[in-house]
């Protein structure tokens, strides 16, 4: 296209990027055509790993991939024997949804990562409090009478004397834990 062509038109990149790769295609040798199709069947493989697994549980124990485009698999590595388990579980699962993005890979397989390259922070298991760590609540703030009236007012109606007074205290316990986090009712 000459430049005389161009002047003036505003093009979007979805129209501009097809007509440039198809003059970079024309211009490369077969070799080097078949090498940047297996880049960007590389790339597109990657992507679809991305949107099936990535911010997961199992995304976050994996260590590296790698696709082979000669045979057409992808080989996932993780940190653990648990994960190579439950994802070789699972990849009959993954290969489906990455079909569904436009990816078909004839098989996944999962590895172990090698000694030092196990990934040494989870951010989604470090977020979560582990089985020995306690969680303790922020003291709660005790209600006042008036606040306590309004409460009795409220169950009052409740014939049953057990049913009326859990009611209470699950109330009671609610309004406390509000006023410890978010401090009292300015009115």
């Amino acid at each position: 296209m000459k430049r005389s062509d161009r002047a003036g038109e505003t093009r979007s990149l979805s129209e501009f990027l097809p007509i440039e790769r198809r003059r970079i295609m024309d211009g490369a040798t077969p070799q080097r055509r078949e090498q940047m199709r297996a880049a960007e069947t590389s790339h597109d493989v990657y992507r679809a790993w991305n949107e099936v697994c990535g911010g997961t549980r199992e995304g976050a124990h994996v260590t590296g991939l790698h696709y082979v485009p000669e045979s057409n698999e992808l080989i996932v590595y993780v940190d653990g024997a648990t994960w190579v388990s439950e994802l070789t579980m699972m990849r009959e699962i993954i290969r489906a949804r990455m079909y569904r993005r436009g990816v078909n890979v004839d098989d996944i397989k999962v590895k172990r990562s090698r000694e030092g390259y196990e990934r040494r922070f989870h951010p989604s298991v470090a977020a979560a409090p582990t089985a020995h760590e306690k969680k303790t609540p922020p003291p709660a703030t005790p209600l006042d009478a008036q606040a306590e009236r309004e409460l009795d007012a409220q169950v009052l109606p409740i014939s049953d004397t057990k049913l009326r007074q859990a009611l209470k205290n699950a109330m009671k316990a609610s309004f406390e834990h509000k006023i410890s986090t978010e401090g009292p009712k300015t009115s």
